[in-house]
């Protein structure tokens, strides 16, 4: 659908990593009674990774409503409107 062709941050990169590093430690630690404590460190990965793609939503959101918000003003549709 949406091809992305842009390059990952350094975050990005890392994040990934660490993600993929601990995905492998799960797998192979399973078998022990560790698996616990794997599954709450990858739960709060995913958690921070989340938080993270959600405020960068809010970024691009933010920009949207401050562009709408400079059309009003601009136009002078806030004097009727207010």
């Amino acid at each position: 659908m949406n091809a992305q062709t842009q390059t990952r941050t350094v975050l990005e990169t890392t994040l990934h990593t660490v993600a993929g590093q601990l995905v492998e430690r799960a797998a192979k630690v399973s078998t022990e009674g560790r698996g616990s404590q794997v599954l709450r460190w990858l739960l709060a990965i995913g958690a921070i990774f989340l938080a993270w793609k959600a405020l960068r939503g809010l970024k691009s959101i933010f920009w949207t409503l401050f562009g709408l918000g400079m059309a009003v003003f601009w136009t002078g549709l806030w004097r009727v409107w207010f």
